[in-house]
């Protein structure tokens, strides 16, 4: 055999045993109960991204499975600031909600993000110490669930009706575990069936996606005047909004209501008649003030110009 095929086969030798040394991928797991994420699969190919999805508020779990590394370190970097955030078991950073934690005899090598903000999402690295370098990107995705109200947030209602408010939570990975309702600075719960009642509806997906919104629902019976207020629907996974309910009494409050909406226009109009008129007289007096200097200039001009 030749020096040429016995030098190429050695180094065929040295690609496969090097190959084998060192390789890694994206793992597929999901980890926690407080994680709802969705992986990408890489496997087993380095330079590319997967994507991972989570809801603000939960834990992300980021995943990066390194095989076989002896006296190499393992980094994760953010991508936009190049801030390196974990070295190892060691963190890098002031912001106590990222740890990096690893699986004993797995390889697999997970940035834990806890508590995640909308701030949180974007591009992740992790790099293993070789040389050359070798890295793969993770791309974190934040959901951010958004509450809105059914309705009109302004209510006027009539005394001894019932009245249902409602709120709707949309583009939630995970349903809300609860929606409280507020009255005022009180809580309500479920304990007065008869004077209302508290329910909570899975509806109908999105039409730009598969997952459905959640209706939070406030039902108070026979309403009175001691019912209005504001209201809070304050879901878990999402911000609060307010109603402000209005109980009129009778048919009589409704034409006050309106009567006096009627007597403050009226009032404004005429408040703004009154100012336009005296800023048209403030005109006309110092036009007349012009006017009258002007002819008097022009006599004293006479008198200088005849002859003594």
């Amino acid at each position: 055999m030749s020096i040429g095929c016995k030098l190429y086969l050695v180094l065929e030798i040295l690609t496969i045993i090097l190959q084998d040394f060192i390789c890694a991928d994206i793992s597929l797991s999901s980890l926690g109960k407080n994680s709802y994420n969705s992986y990408t699969d890489l496997h087993p190919k380095w330079g590319l991204v997967s994507n991972v999805t989570t809801q603000i508020g939960t834990h992300a779990y980021l995943p990066c499975k390194v095989k076989q590394i002896i006296n190499k370190s393992v980094s994760w970097v953010r991508v936009r600031d190049d801030h390196i955030l974990t070295v190892d078991r060691m963190t890098f950073i002031a912001d106590e909600r990222f740890q990096s934690f690893y699986v004993e005899n797995t390889g697999l090598w997970t940035l834990q993000i806890k508590y995640v903000q909308a701030r949180d999402a974007g591009m992740y690295e992790c790099q293993v110490s070789t040389e050359p370098k070798v890295s793969a990107r993770v791309h974190l995705h934040v959901v951010v669930p958004r509450t809105e109200l059914i309705g009109d947030p302004d209510r006027y209602v009539k005394a001894g009706s019932t009245v249902v408010l409602h709120c709707v939570v949309r583009g939630a990975l995970e349903p809300p575990s609860y929606i409280i309702w507020y009255h005022d600075a009180h809580q309500l719960l479920g304990e007065n069936q008869q004077k209302w009642k508290i329910k909570l509806d899975r509806g109908q997906p999105d039409s730009d996606g598969d997952i459905p919104n959640v209706v939070g629902s406030l039902i108070i019976h026979n309403v009175n005047k001691r019912d209005s207020g504001n209201y809070s629907c304050s879901p878990s996974n999402s911000y609060p909004l307010q109603i402000t309910l209005n109980v009129i009494n009778d048919e009589s409050s409704v034409s006050a209501v309106t009567s006096s909406a009627t007597t403050f226009l009226c009032s404004s109009y005429y408040s703004l008649g009154l100012l336009l008129s005296s800023f048209f007289v403030l005109i006309v007096n110092q036009q007349n003030l012009i006017t009258g200097t002007e002819i008097k200039l022009r006599n004293e001009r006479k008198m200088t110009a005849t002859p003594s």
